[in-house]
Formats: structure tokens, C-alpha cells, sequence
């Protein structure tokens, strides 16, 4: 059996006052009972994934790298199926982080419009799971998850204060998802990839909303050691994922070597270009960043980027 545990403590709270006390929130309720969907039935799985039209989901739509332009045709379609389906599976993780995480948010937000919420959010990303599982195997097959993003995960998971699961969820995480899936959107020509995304961007838009409408009113509420703390982990999570090499958890390269090594491509040479591509400034800057374009200002709106943590974002080229 392919599982792991790690030890959370989450403290249930109930909550005996069943009127609404946060309107915005007892509305994006009501707008998540309308937009659910059927993961089985409104995405056309009966139509074929032609692999040269997927495109590469890992890419920002410009010039392609040399080691790609160097393959043959064939093996750079299959080299954008095997990434993609790589980077996917990390959504697919992500996607089940989300449903234990937000199962966990029922129980211990405060207010009953809050928990409400949450509980549609739970089923949101059980269908994210289950969709996601089932494009992955169109392409390849499920990788393993990114160390960066399963410390996040589980940092989330493990976290004692109910704002900090809020936030490293729906604000940066979803934050991220949005701006990763209106890049995909722009590269596939898959049109069951394209109603994947689509659908399931409605779903994150809702989920980041909830984040916002629910954290600006809390935060200014907390006493100066929790609001520090929270700031200090959002800080954290952003840095698990955004500067951190994402390396095999064995400690043995990038995750990706092997598929290179497949099609006959020197894990060196990527390495090499890799470098030297991302030494660019300009070229840095080009790049489409979910963490620098989407994540941050939302950490902004809520009033997480403050005096004693703009620097370190500026340092890390986070800053929008």
C-alpha cells in the first residue's frame, strides 16, 4: 500500500449559533452549492487526447529550450506528455492536500458561515482529485510529489493556528493554482484538458475568495505574537515552493532526469541551459509567476506583506 502518516492536532470546535454572522461568506456558500459539477459526466472524456495537441504544461508558450528543439518531433511531443503529466500529478497531489486540509477547516474555524463554506470546498477538491487522476493517465502516469510542495502540505496540515491552514491554502495555494491553470489555459490545444481547467477554475476562484472575504476581517483581529507568527508562515510557504530546488526526496537530482535519459537527452545539458536561461534577468521576468503575480498580491490584500517581511520578498524576487 502506497500511503504515509504524519501526526496533525486539530482541536474541533463547535459552534451552537447557526445564523449568519459573515454574510459574504454565507453567499459564497450558496454560489457553491449552484456551480458544483460531475467530474464523471461533464467533462468529454469521450473525446481522444491527441498528445500533440496537449502541449507543454511545464512551458511558458515561448521559444522552446535547445535540448527540446534538437529532438525529433516525436520525442518532443512525448517529452511534453511525460512533463506535463509530471507537473500535473503535483497538481493531483496538491489536489488531495486540499481535501484533508479543508476537511480539517470545518472543524476548526469559528463561524458557522465559515464552516459551512469550507464543507463545499471538501467536495470541490475530491472532484479535483478524481479529475485529475483521470487526464494524468492519458498522458503517462502519477509521479511522485515534489519535496517543496508535501512540506508545505504537511505544514499546513500541522499548523496550531486555524488562520495559518487558511491562509497557506486558500491564499497562496489556490493563489498559485489560478495563475498555473490561466497559463496551461493559453498553451493546450486539448480541448478535455481545456474543460478540466476551465471547470476546475471556477472551483479555485470561489476557494481563494473565501480565503480573502474571511482573512481580512480576521487578521487585524489577532494579538501581535499570532499575527507574527502568521506572517512569518506565510513567508514560509511561499519560499517552499517558490525558491527552493525541487529535488527527488532521495536527494538524487531533479525528479525529471529519468525521462530525459528515456529520450536520449543529457540531464547535464538541461541542467546547463536551465542555468544559464534563468541567470537572465529578462528573461526571469518574462516568465509567467503564480507566486510574484498571483499569490503575493493577494497576501497584500489581506495585510500579510508588512514592514518586517517586504524585504525578504523583494530579496526573493516575489514581489509583484
Amino acid at each position: 500500500m502506497n500511503f504515509e502518516t504524519i501526526d496533525t492536532t486539530v482541536k474541533a470546535l463547535w459552534r451552537f449559533d447557526y445564523d449568519t454572522n459573515i454574510k459574504p461568506l454565507r453567499d459564497l456558500y450558496e454560489v457553491a452549492k449552484k456551480e458544483q459539477w460531475n467530474a464523471a459526466t461533464d467533462i468529454p472524456w469521450e473525446m481522444k487526447t491527441d498528445p500533440a495537441e496537449v502541449g507543454d504544461m511545464t512551458s511558458s508558450g515561448g521559444e522552446p529550450f535547445d535540448f527540446v528543439k534538437a529532438l525529433p518531433k516525436e520525442k518532443q511531443i512525448e517529452l511534453a506528455q511525460r512533463k506535463s503529466a509530471h507537473l500535473l500529478s503535483n497538481f493531483l497531489h496538491g489536489e488531495q492536500g486540499a481535501m484533508m486540509i479543508c476537511g480539517q477547516l470545518v472543524e476548526v474555524v469559528p463561524d458557522m458561515d465559515g464552516k459551512l463554506y469550507a464543507s463545499t470546498q471538501v467536495i470541490d477538491e475530491a472532484r479535483h482529485v478524481e479529475v485529475f487522476n483521470r487526464y494524468i493517465k492519458r498522458l503517462d502516469h502519477v509521479y511522485p510529489i515534489l519535496p517543496g510542495l508535501k512540506a508545505l502540505l504537511n505544514a499546513v496540515l500541522q499548523a496550531d493556528l486555524w488562520q495559518m491552514k487558511c491562509v497557506g491554502m486558500q491564499i497562496i495555494a489556490e493563489s498559485i493554482a489560478m495563475g498555473s491553470f490561466k497559463t496551461m489555459m493559453k498553451i493546450t490545444n486539448d480541448e478535455v484538458f481545456r474543460r478540466v481547467v476551465e471547470l476546475t477554475s471556477q472551483d479555485e476562484a470561489r476557494h481563494v475568495s473565501y480565503g480573502l472575504i474571511y482573512m481580512k476581517d480576521e487578521i487585524p483581529k489577532m494579538n501581535e505574537p499570532d499575527r507574527n507568527r502568521l506572517e512569518d508562515f506565510a513567508w514560509t510557504a511561499m519560499t517552499l515552493l517558490a525558491t527552493t530546488p525541487q529535488l527527488r526526496e532521495d536527494g538524487q537530482g531533479d525528479p525529471m532526469d529519468e525521462v530525459y535519459k528515456d529520450l536520449g537527452i543529457d540531464p547535464k545539458k538541461v541542467e546547463s541551459e536551465m542555468i544559464s536561461r534563468f541567470s537572465d534577468p529578462e528573461f526571469v521576468k518574462a516568465q509567467p509567476n503564480p507566486f510574484r503575480d498571483y499569490a503575493y498580491p493577494q497576501l497584500q490584500r489581506v495585510g500579510l506583506i508588512t514592514d518586517r517581511t517586504q524585504a525578504k520578498y523583494e530579496q526573493a524576487g516575489l514581489v509583484s
